[in-house]
This record gives C-alpha cells, structure tokens and sequence, in this order.
C-alpha cells in the first residue's frame, strides 16, 4: 500500500493549498499594514468618493454577528468554527472532485485561505481585523438591505481579504452550479 496521492488529487490539492496559502499572505500582510497605518479603531483613510480604509475590529463573525457573545465563549466558538466548517467541506466535496475540474479547488481554496487568515487574527488578538470600507452617498440617509447609514453615507459593512476571498468562492460556486452544463443520467 503506497501513501502518495493519485497524480489527478495531488494537482486538487496543489491548487487548494497554493492558493489558499496566497490568500493568507495577502490577508495577513494588509492587515498588518492596516495595524501600522492607524492607531486607533475608527480611523479612516479616504481613497475615493465611495472608497476608504476604516480599522475596524471585528469581534463577531460577518456582518458583526453574534459579537456581544460573552468573550469566553466567542473566542473559543470562533476558533472552532472554521475548522470545523473547513474539515466538513473537505469530507463532503473536497474528495469528490474530478481530476480536471477547477472552479470546485478555486473556490475551496479561496475559502481555506480566507478561514485561515481570520482564524489566525482570533488566535492572535481576539477579534478580525477588518478595513476595506465601501460605501455610496445617502441624502436621507436610506439605505439598500445589508448597507447602513454611517455619517451621510450608506456603508457596506468592514470587511478585509480574506472575507472578500470567502465571498469570491461563494459566488464563483453559485454561478457555477447555475451555468454549468447538465450531465445526461
């Protein structure tokens, strides 16, 4: 009985790891710049009209969800989660991919990246570290779901690399499965 894994899932693997390891690198090398450019949560940096680099600290999970969990329990829970998350798409899809399909290791590895990357920031101070800030003008201050009203603007909520990973792979796995080619049964 041999360990190596078959040429076809070698390749699977290699571009789930390669690519979720350059999601990291990059998640956690501008939230590191995003640590050194501000001193303090709130600051923001405008870049463009509907564009600017807010600090914010994320103590919950997206979209701030459940972050008035006591901090005994969020830690821990937001620790186990991706793993837990990760180690259940890698038994259910993971190990069915084919030998030539990529939009399936693309996505996992965006979202293996992006988990990581937010699960390194919880270990390290508690919270994610969350900076990327967009957002439209808002006269009377209504807003589209999802968006809220934020100092005459209508903000999507602070987000960094490795969220915008995670939601790339969603997208990419929707609009797949809707466009992809039916096979004859």
């Amino acid at each position: 009985m041999t360990d190596k894994l078959p040429v076809d899932m070698s390749r699977v693997y290699s571009i789930i790891l390669t690519l979720g390891a350059f999601i990291i690198a990059i998640d956690q090398y501008t939230k590191h710049l995003a640590l050194e450019t501000f001193s303090k949560e709130g600051e923001t940096q405008a870049v463009l009209s509907w564009f600017s680099f807010t600090l914010v600290y994320n103590y919950g999970a997206a979209f701030g969800i459940l972050r008035n969990l006591p901090e005994s329990v969020r830690v821990g829970f937001f620790c186990l989660l991706p793993l837990l998350v990760l180690g259940l798409l890698w038994w259910a899809y993971v190990r069915r991919f084919g030998p030539d399909e990529w939009v399936g290791p693309i996505s996992m590895g965006l979202i293996f990246g992006g988990a990581i990357g937010n699960l390194i920031d919880r270990i390290r101070f508690g919270y994610v570290v969350d900076f990327i800030d967009w957002f439209y003008p808002s006269a009377t201050g209504q807003c589209v779901v999802l968006f809220h009203p934020t100092g005459g603007g209508c903000h999507w909520p602070v987000f960094n690399v490795a969220d915008a990973a995670i939601s790339l792979a969603f997208v990419l796995l929707v609009t797949h499965s809707i466009f992809q080619p039916k096979k004859a049964v």
